[in-house]
């Protein structure tokens, strides 16, 4: 049998919107925001071991103000998960509790008609 997938946000609603539907659609819920955008300050790689064999360390040449300008906003443009460059394009990452929930409704949505 052909079903549909409708996702909604709330497990009252899909129970709801459920019986309006009928059989012909699978109503399941996120249970609440799946994706948001990233919090301030995570998503940061912690500190890393060089990996030089026991050279000695390549001096680096120093920066300019510019690239360190340029660098700042970089980063300050990933923690925000908005770039004013791009068209105010947002960046959004799945909730970590609601990982499995995403994995779930995947699966339901490739067995789905639509």
């Amino acid at each position: 049998m052909a079903r549909s997938l409708v996702i909604v946000e709330s497990p009252a609603k899909a129970r709801t919107i459920n019986r309006y539907l009928g059989k012909e659609y699978l109503v399941k819920s996120s249970v609440g925001h799946i994706r948001d955008l990233p919090a301030g300050g995570k998503g940061r790689t912690g500190n890393k071991v060089p990996t030089n064999g026991g050279q000695p360390p390549v001096r680096k040449r120093k920066q300019t103000a510019a690239e360190r300008r340029k660098r700042a906003r970089q980063q300050l443009v990933r923690r925000m998960g908005i770039d004013p460059d791009r068209g105010w394009r947002a960046t959004y990452q799945v909730v970590p509790s609601k990982e499995k929930v995403v994995r779930d409704l995947q699966q339901l949505a490739e067995r789905a008609d639509e």
